[in-house]
């Protein structure tokens, strides 16, 4: 095999289109699915976390982003790790701290 066939074999293999199972996928799709997936996942672990805090607070974190709550639940030691990417989500308290808005953006 000639460098040639092998440098098209490769990226073949690592080009922006993939076939699995016959069919032809967008690599930059499958990436997004994947983080969008993730984020999803990560909103479910800090509405876990938020009623953790409610539970201590008797009020929900009064800070506006998701960079800023993070930060406050690694400072309380809420959570060991950060999220990949804590600026995706939206938080912010409503009715006085007894409610709040969690979404990713």
């Amino acid at each position: 095999m000639t460098n040639t066939a092998l440098q098209m074999i490769i990226s073949t293999l690592i080009g922006s289109v993939v076939m699995v199972n016959g069919a032809l996928l967008n690599s930059e799709d499958v990436i997004n699915t994947a983080k969008n997936t993730v984020n999803q996942a990560n909103v479910h672990q800090i509405a876990t976390v938020l009623e953790l805090y409610y539970l201590n607070h008797d009020q929900y974190p009064t800070v506006e982003g998701g960079e800023a709550l993070i930060d406050l639940f690694k400072e309380e030691k809420l959570i060991r790790n950060r999220p990949l990417d804590a600026s995706v989500f939206h938080y912010t308290t409503i009715a006085n701290g007894q409610d709040y808005e969690l979404s990713v953006k």
